[in-house]
């Protein structure tokens, strides 16, 4: 076996490692509305993408963050899971290993393309809310599903939804279009193209699970209201990984390693 296949194999397998470990055992947060999670997984996912390469962050968000639905019991979320992660990965490496003038076109195309599906599904969804409350059968499926009292409670829910994703639809498109200007240009691990990886690839996510969870539950308007704990997640996740790169991107040991591989 050459070195390199050895070096793959040895990264990788530290990159699934770290991914199941933040997901899995890092304490989560429980979503009752989709039967998942809010997890620190992602941040590992955006590290091993952008300090390793696209195969790696492909190969280490689909299998670790499945290997970890099926460790805690969440079977169901494995397959799609295994999809939506891997992408991520995908995402993240992809564009944050790439500039020239080809990637910087594709860049553009994925950018503006999430944008475009991010806005569209935020609009649906909130007409799809604002129409819940006149359908008793989907109220009351809600009711019971959310273990709430009252019409009234599910309507303070659905209120506040709609005020998140409000603000997401404003927030997000804002957030990937502004990065080039408040990301640090000088760190070579967490750039403009880093920043703007993580950043599509939350909207993927978002978009993913809600579609995942839509098939999964056999209807789209339960799922909506997982979208601000993906939304969290995701935001969570790039902080993390913001802070860890841009220390050990700073040691010389990390350095020599990653010139290596």
């Amino acid at each position: 076996m050459s070195r390199d296949k050895i070096r793959f194999i040895v990264f990788g397998g530290l990159c699934i490692t770290l991914v199941f470990v933040a997901t899995a055992i890092i304490p989560h947060i429980p979503v009752p509305f989709t039967e998942g999670y809010v997890n620190a997984g992602d941040s590992m996912i955006f590290i091993s993408a952008i300090l390793f390469g696209w195969k790696y962050g492909a190969i280490a968000g689909g299998l670790g963050s499945a290997l970890a639905d099926l460790y805690l019991e969440y079977p169901h979320w494995a397959l799609p899971t295994l999809i939506i992660k891997g992408l991520m990965g995908l995402i993240v490496g992809v564009i944050a290993h790439n500039s020239n003038k080809r990637s910087m076109k594709m860049r553009v195309i994925v950018s503006g393309s999430l944008i475009t599906v991010w806005i569209g599904l935020a609009f649906w969804i909130r007409t799809l809310l604002s129409g819940i409350l006149k359908k008793p059968d989907i109220t009351k499926l809600l009711i019971e599903k959310f273990e709430l009292t009252s019409v009234g409670e599910l309507s303070k829910m659905i209120t506040r939804v709609e005020h998140i994703i409000t603000i997401a639809i404003i927030l997000i498109p804002l957030l990937i279009v502004t990065i080039s200007i408040l990301s640090n240009k000088k760190n070579e691990y967490m750039n403009i193209n880093n920043m703007l990886g993580m950043s599509l690839a939350g909207v993927w996510m978002i978009i993913g699970y809600y579609f995942a969870g839509g098939i999964l539950k056999g209807n789209m308007v339960v799922p909506i209201f997982s979208i601000p704990a993906n939304i969290l997640q995701f935001i969570l996740g790039s902080v993390i990984a913001y802070l860890i790169v841009s220390a050990i991107s700073k040691t010389n040991t990390i350095n020599k390693m990653l010139d290596k591989n």
